[in-house]
């Protein structure tokens, strides 16, 4: 209906245009500007909008027991290669074991996500804080599986409208202090983009020291980013949450 709607005022607009005056070109900008008028409306008109949302916790969150972050490296017994490891401090055990479960959904149940499901991120707000973000890939091959079916079944009834694809997605973040004694700032100079890490969640000590989680593997991330909150432009995700966050 709009189509037809759209070909006739076309055509009204280009006779009315070439009646009206006296120039021919005049008249054919007049006719070009009504059939673009009538495209923008078309657009609009023929454009819809889906959602794909991400794998959520089915636990309550609970920010208060993500107690900080942590960064070193790794050796194994005759390996004489040093691995990146990062982990979180969680305040207890079972409520690791749950974001632990929920970041291996993000990853298809691969504790080796060597196709970056996972994404983490290191943004450094100053010499003395950084923000610490992970979350899905946005484009992970789920999401782009169900946008292609969403496709696919609007090509049935129409081959032009357009598509505004829409996703849904938990984003963890934690503030962390840079202190006197913390490694970061070392790991930040060693770590280069694309090299595999091992990710481990643990929990606090007696002493304040991570302790590893009995039967709780560690996951094989790749490419964390390290990045000064200055450096960021709207290509990064993290640009709109520091933005929301009000840092």
């Amino acid at each position: 209906m709009i189509r037809a709607a759209k070909t006739v005022l076309t055509a009204i607009g280009l006779l009315a245009a070439f009646l009206t005056f006296e120039s021919v070109w005049i008249s054919f900008l007049f006719g070009a500007v009504v059939w673009g008028c009538t495209t923008l409306v078309e657009k609009v008109a023929f454009s819809y909008n889906s959602m794909f949302v991400h794998s959520l916790p089915d636990f309550d969150l609970q920010p208060d027991l993500w107690l900080g972050a942590f960064f070193g490296y790794a050796q194994q017994p005759g390996n004489p290669h040093q691995i990146p490891m990062v982990g979180w401090i969680m305040g207890r055990a079972d409520y690791a074991r749950k974001v632990h479960t929920l970041l291996l959904r993000w990853a298809y149940g691969n504790l080796n996500d060597e196709y970056n499901n996972v994404r983490a991120s290191v943004i450094v707000l100053s010499d003395t804080e950084y923000i610490f973000f992970c979350h899905p890939h946005v484009t992970r091959e789920s999401a782009q599986r169900f946008f292609a079916e969403v496709e696919e079944e609007r090509r049935q009834t129409s081959l032009t409208d357009v598509h505004h694809r829409q996703v849904g997605l938990l984003v963890f973040g934690k503030r962390c202090q840079i202190t006197a004694g913390s490694y970061f700032p070392t790991f930040q100079q060693r770590y280069q983009d694309g090299v595999p890490y091992i990710f481990r969640l643990v929990v606090a000590g007696a002493d304040g020291t991570p302790t590893e989680i009995a039967g709780l593997p560690d996951l094989i991330l790749h490419n964390l980013k390290i990045k000064d909150h200055a450096a960021l432009d709207r290509k990064d995700i993290e640009y709109d949450l520091i933005r929301i966050l009000g840092t």
